[in-house]
């Protein structure tokens, strides 16, 4: 399936000095993910210490980056 980076996604990647290589893998490879609002999903992917959370929305054959970063810790809900 094809990935495809928004333009908010971009910016994000850019202003927080992300990878896109560990987005391709956390939203190929994610240790586990959960249901978002609407048609979106979190997707998330141990590095070291921290998770890389990627938001997805999956549009026909292909998989829409909306936006990722870094968190220390996993909240519940």
């Amino acid at each position: 399936m094809k990935i495809v980076f928004s333009s908010h996604a971009v910016l994000k990647i850019e202003q927080r000095g992300l990878s896109r290589q560990d987005i391709i893998d956390t939203v190929t490879e994610p240790n586990f993910s959960r249901p978002s609002y609407g048609s979106r999903e979190e997707l998330y992917r141990k590095f070291g210490r921290n998770y890389l959370k990627v938001v997805i929305r999956r549009e026909n054959n292909q998989i829409a980056v909306i936006t990722a970063h870094w968190i220390a810790r996993l909240r519940n809900g």
